[in-house]
């Protein structure tokens, strides 16, 4: 089920630019990934087997640059209370625009994929009862799973989420045709907008709670 910390819009928004965001590296990147570290690991391990040892420097980094991310991710969440997922997509969408001037040609540099890989490691910590927002494997294996217990509620939650993610996907081919680099730009617009959301749900929240009390 979505956390109730963070409103239905800004959750699906998550996953809108979960999906641009690896359309994007797709499109300009597609040997370095920097939103599921997943692939990135099955490339190591071939160039392990082919014996190309100069192709895993690059892997190795956004690898690590992701979990140093991701962990400072969670360290700042833990400590800013109920405004985590609110910091949380700032951070996200500062990192997504610090990527954007290096994203010059064709071809994502190294240094963009960092970014960029940053940014989701941070976005990953948006709550704290997810494992992982921009992970959909796993998420289509619980939904599978609350189909066949009759589970209709999270059932439709898997399903927005998966829809939401195929959106975001679909969005960045025009962003990426109209606007070059700044695709990117827009993406952290996306995350400013959730952002926004967050932050007014939880004024509400603080709200209703001193009405009740």
């Amino acid at each position: 089920m979505f956390d109730r910390k963070i409103p239905f819009p800004a959750f699906a928004l998550l996953f809108m630019v979960a999906g641009a965001t690896d359309a994007l590296i797709y499109l300009h990147s597609r040997e370095l990934l920097a939103v599921y570290m997943t692939g990135n690991s099955s490339h190591i391990g071939r160039d392990i087997g082919d014996g190309v040892w100069g192709d895993l420097k690059p892997l190795l980094a956004v690898i690590a640059t992701f979990f140093t991310a991701t962990t400072a991710g969670a360290w700042i969440a833990m400590r800013v209370g109920h405004w985590r997922p609110t910091v949380i997509l700032l951070l996200t969408a500062l990192l997504m625009s610090a990527a954007t001037p290096f994203a010059r040609g064709e071809g994502y540099p190294l240094t963009t994929v960092l970014f960029i890989a940053a940014a989701m490691g941070v976005l990953n910590q948006v709550s704290g009862k997810e494992s992982g927002v921009t992970f959909l494997t796993g998420m289509l294996v619980k939904t599978g799973r609350a189909f066949a217990e009759g589970n209709f509620s999270a059932w439709f939650d898997g399903l927005v989420r998966w829809s939401a993610l195929v959106a975001g996907a679909a969005l960045a081919i025009p962003l990426d045709q109209h606007l070059g680099r700044h695709a990117l730009l827009a993406v952290a617009a996306m995350l400013t907008l959730g952002a926004m959301f967050t932050a007014g749900h939880a004024v509400m929240r603080r709200h209703r709670a001193r009405l009740a009390s």
